[in-house]
């Protein structure tokens, strides 16, 4: 029997090459293409068994390229996306499509062999019967503090007026979410909304008439692209309604907009920037959001309901929340998941809150890391990563200084400049349990 046939799509000849060498040395079979036209013959002369794809081509790009085998005929093997420049929106529309997963360039080569084996032992992901992805509604920010009621009222007023606006959170304060629920409830719901790449890709097309689109602005925009973007936008219109949308994740305020774009581009948000601060700032909405995300993930996913105990709510409510809403949503589904009582106990809180404290550094920041500029990526890992330590120290700024190889002094400097208290962060499951007794 043969060796599989992979087919390697790449622009950049020296990556093509390299890669065809080392798969060429393993046994495997190698076709290579330049572009998405001699791909698209390669795929349907050979019927290979493997296809790495780049994103970025001069003809066309990789995700045109899948969308196109995939609405001719289903994909005849798996497709794995390559690019240098991805980010998770990028990964999330290949997936949808069809892709079995997605590699950042330059590829480690121990990570492209445990892929590529694994990728010729599955089926192609349209050949497979896979369960509709579950997705949340969208829905105006839950909680009673005084952020959350100024934010719901920012985000009903920004849906009832066309205007374009900035958003900047952390990483898991749901940036996504309150774009798609002011797009869902403006005047202009029924026209595309569209993110980054594809929002890019379509506007440089010139088919995008009407619409929303939301651009990180970690996203390295060039200045071309910047002047696109303000183009597109100041040219719209009552018949072309256009509604643009900047947002940063990362430890970021409103005037890191103003340096990061062209002045013609900031002028367009016309100064009106929605700030969304991280969980730890308002621990009191801890409570409402239990008990939301466990009657929204049990109504949507049919996974049983669960109460929160009054006990099991105080401790998790003094919990620093590094991930912010996005760890606590998934916190919650776990153990709507795992758990069997009705009631969820203060006992069964704090054992998965331990074992959440646990896990690495850069769990709770999911792939919006990838989505920011290396300034901003440096410092959410770095707050994830001395708040794991400080979790692990129980707030001992000392130890913490021994363990992470820092000047005490220096650290002090770094944890103010993160927002981080040592003695909020810092506290254990146990202390916090002792505190409730």
């Amino acid at each position: 029997m043969p060796e599989p046939q992979i087919l390697i799509v790449d622009d950049e000849t020296d990556i093509r090459e390299l890669i065809s060498d080392i798969l060429g040395d393993e046994g495997y079979r190698v076709l290579t293409a330049p572009d998405a036209a001699t791909a698209d013959a390669a795929y349907r002369e050979h019927k290979p068994d493997l296809v790495l794809l780049d994103i970025w081509m001069p003809d066309s790009d990789g995700i045109s390229l899948l969308e196109q085998w995939q609405q001719q005929a289903p994909l005849s093997c798996p497709v794995v996306m390559m690019s240098g420049h991805g980010n998770v929106e990028t990964a999330v529309q290949a997936t949808r499509l069809g892709a079995l997963d997605f590699i950042e360039k330059p590829v480690a080569l121990n990570k492209l062999l445990v892929m590529v084996e694994r990728a010729l032992q599955t089926q192609p992901a349209s050949q497979v019967e896979l369960p509709p992805e579950p997705k949340l509604a969208q829905m105006l920010p839950v909680g009673n503090s005084e952020h959350r009621q100024a934010l719901r009222q920012q985000l009903q007023s920004l849906a009832g007026h066309q205007r374009h606006f900035g958003l900047v959170g952390e990483p898991g304060t749901c940036l996504h979410d309150m774009v798609h629920w002011v797009h869902e409830n403006s005047a202009i719901a029924e026209t595309p909304l569209r993110f980054d790449q594809r929002a890019m890709q379509a506007i440089t097309e010139q088919r995008l008439d009407r619409g929303c689109i939301a651009i990180s602005a970690g996203g390295l925009l060039t200045a071309n692209q910047q002047q696109q973007l303000h183009d597109w936008a100041s040219a719209g219109s009552t018949q072309r309604p256009r509604r643009l949308v900047i947002y940063c994740s990362g430890d970021l305020d409103s005037q890191y907009l103003q340096g990061s774009l062209l002045p013609s581009l900031h002028e367009l948000l016309n100064g009106y920037v929605v700030m969304l601060q991280p969980l730890r700032r308002h621990l009191i909405d801890v409570p409402l959001l239990l008990r939301h995300y466990s009657e929204l993930l049990s109504d949507q996913d049919n996974l049983p309901y669960r109460a929160f105990s009054l006990a099991a709510q105080n401790l998790l409510r003094q919990y620093a929340w590094p991930g912010n809403e996005l760890q606590l949503r998934k916190f919650v589904r776990q153990l709507l998941l795992i758990g069997s009582n009705e009631e969820i106990s203060a006992e069964e809180a704090r054992q998965q809150l331990q074992w959440l404290q646990q896990q690495p550094a850069l769990s709770g920041l999911d792939g919006e890391i990838f989505n920011q500029p290396l300034r901003q990526a440096r410092e959410a890992f770095e707050r994830q990563y001395l708040t794991h330590h400080l979790q692990q120290t129980d707030g001992s700024v000392g130890a913490l200084a021994d363990r992470v190889g820092m000047e005490r002094t220096h650290l002090y400097r770094k944890l103010r400049n993160l927002g981080l208290d040592p003695r909020q962060v810092g506290k254990s499951t146990e202390t916090i349990m002792e505190s409730e007794q």
